[in-house]
């Protein structure tokens, strides 16, 4: 079984800015090909990623359910939603890429549900990193329960609301107890040195569950980026807050 590293953290807090970078990282250490999964159902890694969007596993659900035992070609339906779940995939040249869309609809999904673990836990063996871009609510990893994570990046930008976040993010961690091996806390968008916050925001930072072990800075090259459409994982080296998350994953083990 590979590592999985999953990000979770309010919208809007450069979450998914921040798996596209350590994505970019890997990629530049020569850690592929890794498989990149967006759990979040406000779906926009593959944008950052630079690729289409595929068709997602909750889409893939709905059709198995709403086909009954229509099932084309006699197939079973496990056999069919591991088959459309294979052909989802959309494949680049350092990584493979899997939307997992809405964790449910209306109705009940227990069958189904049971059976997307089954497959995605047999496909995610089939990599030795996989990096998960999840909502705050982490509802795809509540939900997978035979799924564990090595390493947990929560991310906040600095603003009040964001940090107050953290606090039911760690509820949540709390709940899927040892399957989250190492959690990490990362500040985004700081402009210039932490110690020049505001003291409000120092003192709730400082009464947060964890310590950050990152300040990612805000970054002109990532806007810019951003702004153009490019895709984030061609950042330059150099760019500080490719830097910052380089250095992170060098700092806890995951790079040598």
């Amino acid at each position: 079984m590979g590592t999985t590293l999953a990000v979770a953290g309010k919208g809007g807090v450069g979450k998914t800015s921040f798996t596209a970078l350590a994505i970019a990282a890997l990629i530049k250490a020569g850690k592929s090909p890794l498989l990149a999964i967006d759990a979040d159902s406000n779906s926009n890694l593959h944008e950052v990623l630079g690729i289409r969007e595929p068709r997602s596993v909750g889409c893939i659900r709905e059709d198995a359910r709403s086909m009954g035992d229509d099932i084309p070609g006699g197939m079973t339906k496990d056999r069919f939603m591991e088959y459309q779940i294979q052909a989802s995939i959309e494949e680049a040249k350092h990584f493979d890429f899997l939307s997992m869309g809405r964790p449910e609809g209306p109705g009940c999904y227990c069958m189904a549900n049971n059976i997307l673990r089954e497959i995605i836990a047999r496909l995610t063996s089939n990599y030795s990193l996989v990096v998960i871009d999840n909502e705050a609510g982490m509802e795809h990893l509540s939900r997978r329960t035979d799924e564990d994570v090595d390493h947990l990046f929560v991310i906040s930008d600095p603003a009040p609301r964001s940090l107050r976040t953290i606090g039911r993010i760690v509820e949540l961690v709390k709940e899927l107890g040892s399957r989250v091996r190492h959690s990490h806390l990362v500040i985004s968008r700081v402009n210039g040195s932490p110690d020049h916050l505001p003291e409000s925001i120092r003192k709730q930072i400082e009464s947060l569950p964890y310590s950050p072990e990152s300040y990612i800075p805000y970054d002109e090259v990532l806007v810019n980026m951003d702004l153009e459409g490019q895709p984030l994982v061609k950042i330059p080296s150099d760019a500080p807050s490719f830097m910052a998350v380089n250095k992170l994953l060098h700092d806890i083990g995951i790079l040598p």
